[in-house]
Formats: structure tokens, sequence, C-alpha cells
């Protein structure tokens, strides 16, 4: 491996490209609101089960599941230290087609964490029982009401809303984590419910609708553009309707710290779609920038790195100048 292709370049000292204009739809925050309000009238009716935990191991690990926006029940899972120490807590969920898996390693670090499985994956699955033949988030594409995206963002926002009520009380720092699909999600929840003290985000997806397709070649974005393609007519209702869930148009509502991790190479979510997000959050921001990411390269070890900083904030809080060129990782 080359020296140039090991490192990662933090802050601003790269080019992040041109800052796209924001691309909202005339009843963007009216839309958003309705939606906050129909969640909030729908019972979590939440229930807990307990799961075996690794011997000698003081970590109680729980089942969950919890109604969402339309009643849908939504599972995931938590990592809870039995002890009345205040620790962080970290909300995540996971990438485009798969599901969470507990996250033990960094409980053991000292967190509480909340893992949520988003309707139509994993233990969600059933959640979304009719999905479009031309992929997930062409689901309920035809309207911002029907859309599976809209009801995904609730879901999240939902499990920040369960997290807090179980160990809240007891949380020194609260940590909003995605990477990719989730990364997307994260973002939209911080916007709606600036509830984190830390955003970790890794190559968030659905970032600037309208100059994603020029860039992906698989995953979601792929899927758009296929549908697009043997529909051209419906692109302009279909854009439309992305706006309402693109990342970038919720940045300016993020004001908290933001690490975030950008892949040089990706195909799934390429860096042109990451960084109009980075151009428009509102807080303290660090870039992370990595040779590749969505792919089977051995670079891909380096990541690890973006999650040691992340942890270490969470646990020791973010250190004074964060995002104001700070060194490079390497």
């Amino acid at each position: 491996m080359e020296e140039s292709s090991s490192k990662i370049r933090s802050t601003w000292n790269v080019d992040i490209g041109v800052k796209p204009k924001l691309n909202r739809p005339p009843d963007f925050t009216t839309f958003w609101v309705r939606t906050t309000q129909a969640l909030d009238g729908v019972d979590p009716a939440l229930e807990r089960r307990g799961r075996p935990s690794p011997s000698r191991t003081p970590i109680r690990h729980e089942s969950l599941t919890f109604s969402s926006l339309g009643s849908v029940r939504i599972g995931g899972y938590l990592l809870e230290w039995e002890d009345d120490k205040r620790r962080p807590l970290v909300v995540h969920s996971h990438g485009y087609g798969s599901q969470c898996a507990a996250r033990w390693d960094w409980a053991r670090r000292g967190v509480n964490v909340l893992g949520v499985d988003i309707r139509g994956f994993g233990v969600s699955e059933s959640a979304v029982p009719k999905r479009s033949r031309w992929g997930y988030v062409l689901t309920g594409i035809e309207s911002p009401e029907r859309s599976v995206v809209r009801g995904a963002v609730c879901d999240y926002l939902r499990a920040v809303e369960v997290a807090d009520e179980l160990v809240g009380d007891r949380t020194s720092r609260r940590l909003l984590h995605g990477v990719s699909f989730a990364g997307g999600l994260a973002v939209m929840a911080q916007g709606l419910l600036r509830y984190a003290d830390l955003l970790a985000l890794g190559v968030p997806t659905f970032g600037w609708a309208e100059g994603r397709q020029f860039f992906v070649r698989t995953g979601s974005g792929a899927e758009i553009n296929r549908f697009l393609q043997e529909r051209p007519e419906a692109t302009e209702d279909t854009m439309v309707v992305l706006r309402y869930f693109d990342p970038m148009n919720f940045a300016p509502l993020v004001k908290c710290p933001t690490l975030l991790g950008v892949g040089l190479e990706d195909d799934v979510v390429p860096a042109d779609t990451v960084y109009p997000i980075a151009h428009h959050l509102d807080g303290p921001l660090e870039l992370m920038q990595f040779p590749v990411s969505h792919s089977d390269r051995p670079e891909e070890k380096l990541w690890k790195q973006f999650e040691d900083r992340w942890l270490g904030m969470a646990l020791s809080g973010v250190p004074e100048g964060f995002g104001k060129g700070s060194p490079a990782a390497e």
C-alpha cells in the first residue's frame, strides 16, 4: 500500500467541492412538523425481554419492541451497564439491506448502546409487508407521506425517544451514530430532535438528491436510477419526494459537533454526495477522509480509527478546538 493511501486527512485541509443550494420543498417544515406530531400520537407500547449476556459481564442485554409511525412494530436491542454510573448513550442503526448486531465491543468500552432495526429490515422486516419491485427506497415513492423513508426516519426518532426513556436519567453524553443508510437517518433525526451532544456519521447516504444520480453505481441510488430510466416521465415527481428525505436539507438544523467519515472511493455513497451535507452542517465539524468505503479492500481497516475517535469523544468529551484544524489521524 502506498503511503499516501494509508493516511486520513482531517477537517478543512482538503477540497470538498462546491456547496449546492438547499432544495427543500416549499412545505418541508410543515411536512415534518405534521410527521413528528403523527409519531407523537403513537403509543410506543414498549416491550422488553432479557437476553443472555456473556458470563461475568456486568452489562444487561435486552431485546426491545416498540411501535412507530403507522403503529407498526419495530425491534431493537439495549446493552445497559448494571450500575448507577452516568455513562454515554449511543443510539445506532444499520446499513441499507442489513440489520443491527449487538455492539458488545462498544459497550465494553463503557457506554450504553441502543440499536434499532429499521422497518423492512432484520427483526423489523414485517413492518414493510410489500416493498416496491424497484427496491426498498422506491416503496411509496408516489408521495412523501407514503414513502418508506418517512417511516424509517420515524423509526430512528422513536428509538432515540425509547433510549432516553430507558437510560436518559443516567446519561452523561448523548451520541447518535450511523453509517451509510443509518448515517442519513441520523442526520435527519438530529435535525428534527436536536437530541445528541455528538453526531458520528460514516458515509451518510441520500445526500444531494439532484446530484446523487450522477455519481452512484450501486445501492439505493442505483435502484432510483434504474427506476427513472424505465419511467423517465416520473423523474420530476420522484425528485420532489426525495428532497423531503435529503440529509443536506436537514444539515443546517444540526448544531452539535459532528465527526464525519468519508470514503474517497465509494460506489454506493460517493464522496461527492457526502460533501454537500458537510457544507451545510451548522456546528463544529471534523472530517475524516479514508481511501475507500463500501468495499472489500484492505484499507477498510483504517475505519477503526474513526470508531476510536468518536468513542473517545463519547467517553471523554469533545476536545477544545474540535473542528478547527485538528491534526490528521494516521
